[in-house]
């Protein structure tokens, strides 16, 4: 089951974890796509690229927020998995609504979107088979 990362593509943090994640040892089944990307343009509804969070696509549904980041870390299996058993899921949201409003304050932005067209993991403009 492939799993798709849909990011923001100027936010620093978002691209770091996003690099981190590319290189992660069990990666082969994810892959990323910008929100500015035409790729994520076509996979999602317009109202999606408005909002201020991460989404991952899995088994052709549509996760966010916590849940999209728990079950990037389940995929993985990463040991921070677990740790979404220790707090509600409203507390993990609220958690994840503070760092988006204010990650690029905290970490930064960039000018442009810039991602590595020479890696397959990466949908940009093209259909994944």
């Amino acid at each position: 089951m492939r799993l798709i990362i849909f990011y923001d593509g100027v936010c620093l943090l978002c691209s770091k974890l996003i690099d981190f994640l590319s290189r992660y040892p069990e990666n082969s089944l994810i892959y990323f796509s910008p929100l500015q990307s035409p790729y994520a343009q076509k996979e999602l509804d317009q109202k999606y690229h408005l909002q201020n969070t991460v989404f991952v696509k899995y088994d052709n549904k549509l996760y966010n927020k916590s849940e999209a980041v728990f079950l990037i870390l389940k995929i993985i299996k990463h040991p921070l998995r677990f740790s979404k058993y220790l707090l509600p899921n409203v507390v993990w949201n609220w958690g994840y609504d503070l760092i988006a409003r204010k990650r690029y304050l905290w970490f930064g932005k960039k000018e442009h979107c810039i991602f590595p067209k020479d890696n397959p993991q990466f949908l940009i403009d093209e259909q994944l088979n």
